[in-house]
């Protein structure tokens, strides 16, 4: 039994990639997720960030057309993965394996919600991607 886990967040950095020795396109990027709260003090904001690693060719179209501030749904398997921080301090966190996405507004300029009208992908992108970004 997995857990799925799919939200909606803008890309914090550009989209790391890297290809296995096997020819395997990797692109591996964080996306920020916000919510929102009404306390006593008012309206309260968290953000809470993730990881995701997009594999073929979910990966080589992130890479190709997503930049730090774009807006994303994503949908994926929830895994929980050890690490080594820069201190060789080991760690352990929560990654999202990417199985579906979907293009949403770019950067967001004024902080809104996420009900903003999707924007078109670009105009350069195969029309194979523009149907679906999900293989």
């Amino acid at each position: 039994m997995s857990a799925n886990i799919s939200l909606i967040g803008n890309l914090g950095k550009e989209p790391e990639t890297k290809i296995t020795d096997n020819g395997t396109f990797i692109a591996n990027f964080s996306i920020a997720s916000n919510t929102f709260r009404n306390t006593a003090e008012g309206r309260v904001e968290k953000t809470d960030w993730f990881r995701v690693t997009a594999f073929g060719k979910q990966a080589e179209t992130i890479a190709r057309y997503v930049r730090k501030g774009h807006r994303l749904y994503v949908q994926g398997r929830l895994t929980f993965n050890p690490w080594l921080d820069r201190n060789e301090s080991p760690q352990s966190g929560a990654e999202i394996v990417l199985q579906e996405f979907q293009f949403l507004t770019g950067k967001q300029e004024d902080g809104g919600g996420t009900d903003a009208p999707a924007m078109p992908p670009p105009t350069d992108m195969p029309t194979e991607v523009q149907q679906a970004a999900a293989y």
